[in-house]
């Protein structure tokens, strides 16, 4: 009786619980962890595709100033102020054209170009409102340009030329003339006469750095001490110096060294008729910073040696380039002129305040 009681079973006990497996209350709880997780993952991608980008053009005024004065002044005329209505803000502020480079883009300066360059200069020089202190020109700016430079810019610091810029000796020497801030000269492969840099040094008293940069050689036995000469007679306050490419010999170095005493930094780089392996070189060691006429000119960026024949002369890059027989050499090239480019300029002029402005640069629009 007993063994047929203890083998039945009772229907409402519960069978006995095993090592492995989980009690109903921490099955609960499980799952809820997962619906949880499930629910925050969830919440988590909502907000994700929720979030937008950034909005650049929420960046503070005076950070955009900062990312945009780092582009040349061609890209600010001609694209930068035309991105919206802020970036146009910003770049008609005079603080922006403080500086002004008018580098123009690679390979740019033997093709025809979409607008007249001494006019867009012209054009950043009234913008600055008269607080220019530094600027680049190369390669079509002229006299009429530098003289507009000089009459708006009486605080100028900074006048850099190069290659082969149309500006004359004697607008050359006037402009030196008249900006007694000048502190710094840059002559970068122009062909001004040695009058003209004795003259540039005796205008400005002020003057503590000059670059006269050319195209040495070692193959071309040409040796030319006058412009040297010119240099120690007029700049006794130098306290830096390029000669990057000069064809001067050790006269001309000794010459510079009595009589510019406070020299801190010369470079001397593809200066190829210098010798400086007895006393002269150890007066050169003296000085802070300098740079043999062997040592690299990658940093330089310019043309600095012919002896490959890599670099053409102006007669055969005209030869090369001129096609047209449009005179690209000439002082006025015809497909420069922007009389041939009114209607590609009128992108320039998006604002009304402009138009009477740009008028008068190039001699009125038709209608205006």
């Amino acid at each position: 009786m007993s063994s047929i009681s203890n083998s039945s079973e009772n229907p409402n006990s519960e069978p006995p619980l095993s090592m492995n497996q989980p009690s109903s209350s921490n099955s609960i709880e499980m799952k809820r962890k997962i619906k949880n997780k499930k629910k925050k993952m969830k919440t988590k991608l909502r907000r994700k595709k929720k979030k937008k980008p950034p909005n650049w053009v929420e960046l503070p005024e005076d950070i955009w100033f900062v990312i945009l004065s780092k582009l040349t002044t061609i890209d600010i005329i001609e694209n930068v102020q035309k991105v919206c209505m802020l970036f146009r803000k910003i770049c008609k502020q005079p603080s922006m054209f403080k500086v002004i480079d008018m580098s123009l883009p690679r390979g740019y300066a033997f093709m025809e170009l979409p607008y007249d360059l001494n006019a867009m200069t012209r054009f950043a020089v009234d913008r600055s409102n008269g607080g220019l202190v530094d600027i680049y020109m190369e390669y079509l700016c002229d006299d009429d340009t530098l003289v507009h430079i000089v009459e708006r810019s009486k605080n100028l610091k900074h006048l850099r030329l190069a290659h082969y810029v149309y500006v004359s000796d004697e607008e050359l020497i006037e402009a030196a003339k008249k900006l007694p801030m000048l502190e710094e000269v840059q002559i970068i492969i122009c062909s001004f006469a040695e009058e003209t840099v004795k003259a540039i040094g005796h205008a400005c008293p002020t003057l503590t750095s000059f670059s006269l940069t050319g195209i040495g050689s070692k193959k071309q036995n040409y040796i030319f001490n006058d412009e040297a000469l010119a240099i120690s007679r007029s700049m006794p306050n130098l306290r830096h110096l390029q000669l990057i490419g000069n064809n001067m010999s050790n006269e001309g170095l000794k010459a510079i060294l009595d009589g510019c005493p406070l020299l801190e930094s010369l470079d001397l780089r593809a200066c190829f008729h210098i010798d400086l392996s007895g006393d002269l070189g150890k007066r050169c060691e003296r000085i802070k910073l300098l740079l043999y006429p062997d040592d690299s000119t990658a940093d330089y960026g310019g043309d600095t040696c012919d002896d490959e024949n890599y670099y053409s002369t102006p007669q055969q890059l005209s030869e090369e380039y001129d096609s047209d027989d449009s005179d690209m050499f000439g002082r006025y090239p015809e497909y420069l002129g922007f009389g041939d480019h009114e209607d590609l300029y009128l992108d320039f002029l998006d604002d009304l305040d402009d138009y009477s402005l740009h008028g008068e640069y190039f001699g009125g629009f038709p209608g205006f």
